[in-house]
């Protein structure tokens, strides 16, 4: 590898921490931008923009990378994320966030397709197991700095600092490409197929919102749920129909007939799903039943992503070394599984915390090769000309995959939380159990209840038959205080007393009721927790089903593009 590819991996590298970093970063300054910009009901689209954006941005500008000269289109991903990102820093309105940040989200899905593609056109893929799982370790420190950073700059300078703080980065990033990266000639010289990107956007856009929006802010059987699937069908069926009749596609159906393309994109679905089970809800645990600070919570998964940064780098390096890929796919997909059963059935109330912390770091391993590997044996199959679709549709499918699983296992959540809170929990308690991801928000009305249960006493005690009835009927007001209520209303001398021994009482009822919410809480998290990962896993069989059909090969000694003339 010489000097120059070496100084251009550098630029590469700084690129991919760029977009992987803005997934994280933002998650932490959320809550601060809201209160500051209003818009509340605009909060989870300041996430959705950006990932129906990047989404749809993946495949597109893969088969850019394939027409146009890698070196400038990544440079110009590196100018259009920029933008996005001073842009969303300068918004004036939540609105105004959401638009930028989709713009932000058109660079970040570009700088992914077009980083995998110039390193499969730089590297022969021989070598490329050491870069690709770099690209995984890049990834998974970017997990672990995002929320720390996030929190230091929101909290320190302002929340629009956590969009400034990319300018500076991405500078040197165009420093390193411009001044160190080979012009590579495209590998092919035809049309961009304007109708496959716009069918594209017609399916995927409706898809990913219905499988963000249901369970929560649509019912699934919603009549907006059913017509985003309704659109989303068509605009799937005319895709396939414009991909099918044009003569340069936007994505090459006959990919599919390459059986380690077709077979790595189904893995990676499952895959992208399994890996959201393991990364997504875990957190829930760790701070509910498990104690670790909130104000600590963006380091809870730091475990989780030691185990995927070492999987990732020590997978790419060996098959690089044996040449080979399969072997290590199945290792790392056996690994992940009983891993995933093991987290299944040993995680439980009272398992101590340095048993979950070694069965993260061992599940990272097993998630760690799903990250090179697969995009690894996709780009030996394929022709340099095919390059930058083929690498950019299997991170499509692994996005979809993840979008999909979140969806499905949030909705298991949901509902196994609710049964489970329903079960343990005292009667009479008017508690939110729609809030499964907030678990304060299940407690935070016990303090309003009892002061409203003060309020009502007062009124019984002038009279107030309507209060009186309402408090007899209250499973809150212990029993022998109950007593006070059934004969007349006591001398206004005696009531300042009787109030006072109803609020210690009360205040002794609170700290059971809480003692007992918090019980039945924890009991239900790690009932769901569970059924997650049980699901987590056989999403994680279907993968591994899916790579034992993908065909061995050695790994190819030659560069995949040569320097244009």
């Amino acid at each position: 590898m010489t000097r120059e590819v070496r100084l251009t991996l550098v630029g590469i590298m700084i690129s991919i921490f760029l977009a992987a970093l803005d997934q994280t970063i933002v998650a932490t300054a959320l809550p601060r931008i809201v209160e500051e910009l209003g818009g509340t009901n605009l909060y989870a689209w300041v996430a959705t923009s950006y990932l129906l954006a990047s989404t749809v941005g993946v495949p597109i500008f893969g088969r850019l990378a394939d027409l146009v000269r890698t070196k400038v289109l990544l440079s110009w991903a590196i100018v259009i994320f920029l933008i996005g990102s001073a842009l969303s820093g300068l918004s004036p309105s939540i609105e105004a966030l959401v638009a930028f940040r989709g713009l932000q989200g058109i660079g970040g899905g570009a700088l992914f397709a077009v980083a995998v593609t110039t390193i499969g056109l730089l590297i022969p893929p021989r070598e490329r197991g050491k870069i690709q799982g770099l690209f995984g370790a890049v990834f998974g420190i970017a997990s672990v700095v995002g929320p720390w950073l996030g929190g230091l700059l929101t909290d320190n300078l302002s929340w629009r600092w956590v969009f400034y703080i990319n300018m500076p980065v991405g500078a040197v990033a165009i420093y390193f490409l411009w001044k160190h990266m080979p012009s590579t000639a495209p590998p092919s010289r035809h049309r961009f197929d304007f109708w496959g990107a716009a069918t594209l956007i017609a399916w995927t856009v409706p898809l990913l919102l219905a499988l963000s929006w249901g369970g929560h802010t649509y019912a699934w059987n919603s009549p907006v749920e059913i017509g985003l699937f309704i659109t989303a069908a068509i605009g799937l069926f005319l895709f396939i129909w414009v991909e099918t009749h044009i003569r340069e596609p936007l994505f090459d159906l006959t990919l599919l007939q390459n059986p380690v393309f077709r077979w790595a994109s189904v893995a990676l679905f499952f895959f992208g799903a399994a890996f959201l089970s393991a990364m997504f809800f875990l957190p829930l645990y760790l701070i509910q039943v498990k104690g670790i600070s909130a104000t600590s919570s963006g380091l809870t998964l730091t475990p989780l992503t030691l185990g995927v940064v070492v999987g990732s780098f020590f997978s790419g390096r060996v098959a690089s070394r044996v040449g080979r890929y399969k072997i290590l796919m199945i290792l790392g997909n056996v690994w992940l599984v009983l891993n995933l059963l093991a987290m299944h059935y040993l995680i439980d109330l009272n398992t101590p915390l340095w048993v979950v912390l070694l069965l993260m770091v061992s599940t990272g391993l097993g998630l760690g090769p799903s990250m090179p590997l697969y995009t690894l044996a996709v780009q030996n199959s394929v022709e340099p000309a095919r390059m930058g679709t083929a690498s950019s549709a299997t991170q499509f499918f692994r996005q979809i995959g993840s979008t999909l699983g979140t969806a499905l296992l949030g909705a298991v959540l949901a509902a196994s939380l609710q049964s489970a809170i329903q079960a343990n929990l005292p009667t009479g308690l008017q508690i939110d159990v729609n809030a499964p991801r907030d678990p304060a928000a299940l407690t935070k009305g016990f303090d309003q209840q009892i002061d409203g249960l003060l309020d009502q006493l007062q009124k019984a005690l002038s009279g107030d038959q309507a209060a009186r009835k309402a408090l007899l009927a209250s499973p809150l007001l212990p029993g022998e205080l109950k007593g006070l209520l059934q004969g007349p209303p006591p001398p206004p001398a005696m009531r300042a007393a009787i109030l006072e021994k109803v609020k210690s009482g009360l205040k002794a009822q609170l700290e059971r009721l809480r003692e007992d919410m918090k019980k039945a809480l924890d009991e239900a998290i790690v009932t769901a927790i569970r059924k997650v990962y049980l699901y987590g896993a056989l999403f994680a069989v279907f993968g591994f089903l899916a790579t034992l059909l993908i065909p061995d090969a050695e790994l190819k000694s030659q560069w995949g593009a040569s320097p244009a003339t």
